[in-house]
C-alpha cells in the first residue's frame, strides 16, 4: 500500500469532522451493544457455575416434618451423599415499618458449619436468641433498615406478633432476591424456628449428591429411610443444573437485547455506507484528478476501503471498551438481582473477538458499493461532476414528480430533491425504516407481554391463597372460610408435581364446578362430578408432547404411574417465575388427592373477597389469620404476584426502550449526516434561492421537508419490516418463558408514524438551520 492513499484518507477523515465523528459514533453504538451483552451472557454462566460449586447448593430437597437430628448422620452414610443439612423454613408476615411483607424464615443448626446452600454474612453476625438476620436484598423493600433495628412477626401456635432484633445481612445464590418475589429471607436461630414451628425438630432436608446422574437412585435410599423412620415428608424438588432462579426471563431478555444491538449495527452499517458515498461524490473531481495522473482503479478502490477501515476500526475500538464497561456495570446489576458473586468475571475473549470482527466488517462491507462506484466513473465525467447526477429528471419516477401540481412550491421542490441522490437518500430511508421497525417492535412486544400478563388474571379470579402450617386440612373447611367477613368464594385445591414423558409438569385438583378458574377451553370439555381417570391439559403441554384429544398419556406422581385420558385442551400459558414446569395437568379434586396420598384433604384453598383493593384484601387477611391462628396460617395475596410480574415487565419494557433509544440516536446521525451533505452539495443552489428572496424561513422548510418525506417512507418500509421483526421477538420469549399472546394494532402503528416523523423531523432541522444560516455572497463565490 502507498503511503499517499493512507494519507489522503486521514486526510479525508479529518477534513469532516462532525460528519466522521457521527459516523464512528454509529459503529461504537452498535458494537457496544454487542460486547456488552455477550460479556455479560458468558459472566453470568460462569457465574452460575462459581456460585453453584463454591456455596455447595442443595441437589435434592425435601419437606420432611419434625425431622430429629439424627437423621442427618443416617442419611450421611448413603453412597451418593457428599453433604446432608437440616433447615428450618416458616413464611409468614412481617414489618420494619407500617406495611406488612412477605418473609421465608430460615434456620440451621449451627451457623458456622454449614454444609449445604452455605450463607456468607457479609454485615454483622449470625442470630443469637430474639434476633434475625436477613439476606442482604431485604434492603431493596426497606432501604433504611440496619443492624440493631427491630422487626415484628406473626407466627407461633398463636399467630401471634412477634419482635427480633437485626443482627446481620447475608448473602447467597441460594436463596432469591427480594426484590425478585417481593418476598424477605431471612435466618433465625433454632429455639426461634422451633417456637414458629411449634416442634422439637426442623422440617426441611437438604442433600448435596457426589454424583448428579445417580440422584433418583439416591432419592429411592433417602425416601425409604424415612418410611422407615416413619417420618412424613412431601414436596420433593431436585435442582436443575442447568438453571437458576429467573434463568429463562434472563436469557430471553439478553437475547432481545443482542437482537436490538445487531439491528442497531446493521444500521451504523448503512450509515457507512451513507458516508463513504458522500466522500465519494464530494471528491469527484479529485477522483478524476487522480486518475488522470495514472492512478489506477485498485488504488482508487483501495483509498475508499481504506477509509471505511479506519471509520470501522475507530468505532470498533471505542465500542470494545464501552461493551466492556457498560458490561461490567450490567453484570454487576444482574448478579446483584440474581445474588451471584460476580467479582473476577469480567474480560471475554468471545466478546472481544466478536465486536472487533462485527464492527470492521460491518464497516468494510459497507464501504465497498460506494468504492467500487468511485472507480467506475469515467475521468471527464469526475471532473465535470457537481450534485446532480446524469440521470437526474430522466427516469420515469423524476418524470412523475415533476409533473405533480398539488403541492406548494417548496414542498414539490423538497419531493423531487429525494431524486438527486439516490443512493444516498435509498440508504437513509433504510436507516429509518430499521429504525422504524424496532420501534414498532418493541411497541408491540412490549404491548404483547403486558396482554399475556392480564390473561393470567381473566382465568384465575384468585385473591389471595390460604395454607396451614399445622398439616393439611379437610376440603370442607373452604366452608369455614367463606364465613369470614370479606370472602365471597373460598375453594380446596391440591397441588403436586408430575412426570410426563420424562418432563415435569404441575398438576392440580380442582373442583369440577369451580368458580375461581375461568377455563378457556380449546378442544374437547371440562371433567364432570364422579368422574376419575381423567384429566385436561394445557396447551403448552400438548404442543411439547404432541398429545391430542383422548390420547392416554402415562402421568408420574410420587413414584407411581397412572393411566388418563385426555378429555380436554385448555388454553393456559401461564407459568410462575419460579416454576420450571412444562406445562399444566388439570384433574378432579378428589381423584388427584388420592393418587397425591392425602384423601379428601386439601394443599390449600383459594379465595376471592368482596372487595378488590389491597387494604381490603390484607384485612380480610388478618381475620383469617387471627380466627385460625392456631392452624398456623400462611396467606398470599395475588396482587403482590401480579406486583411482580408488572416489575418484571417494567425491567423488560425499560432496557427494550433503552435500546431502542440508542438505534434512534443511530437512525438519527444517519438523517443528520444526508440532510447535511445535500445542504453541502447544493450551497451554490441555496446561493440562488436566496438571491431571488427566499427567506430564511424557506430555507428550514425545503431541507426539514425532504427529512421528513423521508421519515413517512421509512416508516411504511418500517412497519412491513416490524410486523416480523415483532412476531421474531414474541416466539424468542414464548420458546425460552411461556407463550405469549401477539398484540398488534392500530394505536402501535400510529405512535411508530409519529417516532419516524420525530426522528426525521428533528434530525433534520440542524441542517436546515444551518442552510438557513450561510450568507448569500458567500455561497456564490463558493466553487
Amino acid at each position: 500500500m502507498e503511503w499517499w492513499i493512507l494519507s489522503k484518507a486521514l486526510n479525508d477523515i479529518s477534513r469532516r469532522k462532525i460528519r466522521s465523528a457521527l459516523t464512528i459514533l454509529g459503529i461504537f453504538v452498535g458494537v457496544a451493544g454487542i460486547v456488552a451483552i455477550v460479556a455479560t451472557a458468558t459472566n453470568l454462566t460462569e457465574a452460575q457455575r462459581y456460585n453453584v460449586a463454591n456455596s455447595s447448593q442443595a441437589d435434592l430437597r425435601w419437606i420432611v416434618s419434625n425431622n430429629p437430628p439424627t437423621l442427618k448422620p443416617l442419611l450421611e452414610q448413603l453412597p451418593n451423599v457428599a453433604a446432608v443439612e437440616r433447615r428450618g423454613v416458616y413464611s409468614t408476615k412481617f414489618r420494619g415499618d407500617e406495611q406488612w411483607r412477605d418473609i421465608d424464615f430460615y434456620a440451621y443448626e449451627d451457623y458456622s458449619n454449614i454444609q449445604v446452600n452455605q450463607i456468607d454474612f457479609v454485615e454483622g453476625r449470625p442470630p443469637g436468641s430474639g434476633e434475625i438476620a436477613f439476606e442482604i436484598s431485604t434492603r431493596s423493600l426497606l432501604p433504611a433498615l440496619k443492624i440493631g433495628d427491630f422487626i415484628i412477626y406473626r407466627g407461633g401456635s398463636d399467630n401471634r406478633e412477634h419482635q427480633l432484633m437485626v443482627s446481620g445481612f447475608a448473602r447467597s445464590p441460594a436463596y432469591p432476591n427480594a426484590s425478585l418475589l417481593q418476598t424477605a429471607s431471612a435466618f433465625v436461630n433454632q429455639s426461634e424456628m422451633q417456637r414458629m414451628l411449634g416442634t422439637k425438630g426442623f422440617n426441611e432436608i437438604l442433600v448435596r449428591l457426589n454424583d448428579f446422574a445417580g440422584k433418583d437412585e439416591t432419592r429411592r435410599q433417602i425416601e425409604d429411610s424415612f418410611k422407615k423412620r416413619n417420618l412424613q415428608f412431601g414436596s420433593f424438588v431436585a435442582r436443575d443444573p442447568e438453571t437458576y432462579l429467573g434463568k429463562n426471563e434472563l436469557d430471553i431478555l439478553l437475547t432481545l437485547l443482542l437482537v436490538f444491538s445487531v439491528l442497531g449495527l446493521v444500521i451504523s452499517g448503512f450509515l457507512v455506507a451513507n458516508t463513504l458515498s458522500a466522500i465519494v461524490t464530494e471528491q469527484m473531481g479529485e477522483i478524476g484528478a487522480l486518475k488522470a495522473i495514472g492512478a489506477s482503479s485498485r488504488q482508487i478502490l483501495q483509498l475508499y476501503l481504506i477509509e471505511g477501515l479506519l471509520y470501522g476500526l475507530a468505532g470498533t475500538i471505542l465500542g470494545v471498551l464501552a461493551g466492556f464497561a457498560g458490561g461490567k456495570i450490567l453484570l454487576e446489576f444482574l448478579g446483584n438481582m440474581l445474588n451471584f458473586q460476580v467479582e473476577g468475571f469480567l474480560f471475554q475473549w468471545n466478546a472481544l473477538v466478536l465486536g472487533f470482527v462485527v464492527g470492521i466488517l460491518v464497516s468494510v462491507v459497507a464501504t465497498l458499493l460506494p468504492a467500487w462506484r468511485g472507480t467506475t466513473i469515467p475521468v471527464r465525467e469526475a471532473l465535470d461532476s457537481y450534485g446532480i447526477s446524469n440521470s437526474f429528471g430522466k427516469s420515469w419516477v423524476d418524470r412523475l414528480l415533476t409533473r405533480l401540481r398539488i403541492f406548494p412550491p417548496l414542498v414539490a421542490m423538497a419531493l423531487r430533491n429525494l431524486t438527486r441522490r439516490k443512493a444516498r437518500n435509498l440508504v437513509t430511508f433504510g436507516v429509518i425504516s430499521l429504525s422504524c421497525a424496532a420501534f414498532l417492535a418493541s411497541q408491540s412486544t412490549s404491548a404483547s407481554v403486558d396482554k399475556t400478563a392480564e390473561s393470567f388474571y381473566r382465568l384465575y379470579l384468585t385473591d389471595a391463597w390460604v395454607s396451614f402450617d399445622t398439616g393439611r386440612l379437610g376440603n370442607q373447611f373452604a366452608a369455614s372460610l367463606r364465613t369470614v367477613e370479606g370472602v365471597e368464594l373460598a375453594e380446596p385445591w391440591s397441588k403436586s408435581r408430575g412426570i410426563i414423558s420424562a418432563s415435569s409438569t404441575d398438576v392440580f385438583g380442582v373442583l369440577p364446578d369451580t368458580q375461581i378458574y375461568r377455563k378457556s377451553i380449546l378442544s374437547g370439555r371440562w371433567f364432570n362430578n364422579g368422574e376419575n381417570g381423567v384429566v385436561a391439559i394445557s396447551n403448552v403441554l400438548a404442543a411439547a408432547k404432541n398429545i391430542k384429544l383422548n390420547d392416554i398419556i402415562q402421568l408420574e406422581i410420587n413414584r407411581k404411574l397412572y393411566r388418563y385420558n385426555v378429555i380436554g385442551i385448555l388454553d393456559d400459558s401461564t407459568r410462575y417465575l419460579t416454576s420450571n414446569a412444562l406445562g399444566k395437568v388439570f384433574m378432579p379434586l378428589d381423584e388427584a388427592e388420592r393418587v397425591m396420598g392425602h384423601q379428601a384433604q386439601a394443599d390449600y384453598f383459594t379465595i376471592t373477597t368482596t372487595q378488590k383493593d389491597p387494604a381490603f384484601v390484607d384485612q380480610t387477611l388478618r381475620t383469617i389469620e387471627q380466627r385460625f391462628r392456631t392452624l398456623q396460617p400462611t396467606t398470599i395475596t395475588a396482587y403482590s404476584d401480579r406486583q411482580i410480574i408488572e416489575q418484571i415487565s417494567q425491567s423488560l419494557k425499560l432496557l427494550l426502550y433503552a435500546m431502542v433509544v440508542l438505534i434512534a440516536l443511530v437512525g438519527t446521525l444517519g438523517v443528520v449526516n444526508t440532510i447535511t451533505l445535500n445542504v453541502l452539495e447544493r450551497r451554490r443552489e441555496i446561493g440562488v434561492l436566496r438571491s431571488l428572496g427566499a427567506s430564511d424561513r424557506s430555507m428550514v422548510q425545503l431541507f426539514l421537508t425532504e427529512g421528513l418525506f423521508l421519515g413517512v417512507l421509512g416508516f411504511f418500509a418500517g412497519a412491513l419490516l416490524g410486523y416480523p421483526l415483532a412476531r421474531l421477538i414474541v416466539n424468542l420469549i414464548s420458546q425460552a418463558t411461556f407463550p405469549i399472546e401477539f398484540l398488534f394494532d392500530w394505536q402501535i402503528v400510529l405512535f411508530t408514524f409519529i417516532f419516524a416523523l420525530v426522528l426525521s423531523g428533528s434530525a433534520s432541522l440542524i441542517p436546515a438551520l444551518g442552510a438557513a444560516r450561510v450568507k448569500t455572497g458567500v455561497i456564490l463565490r463558493y466553487g
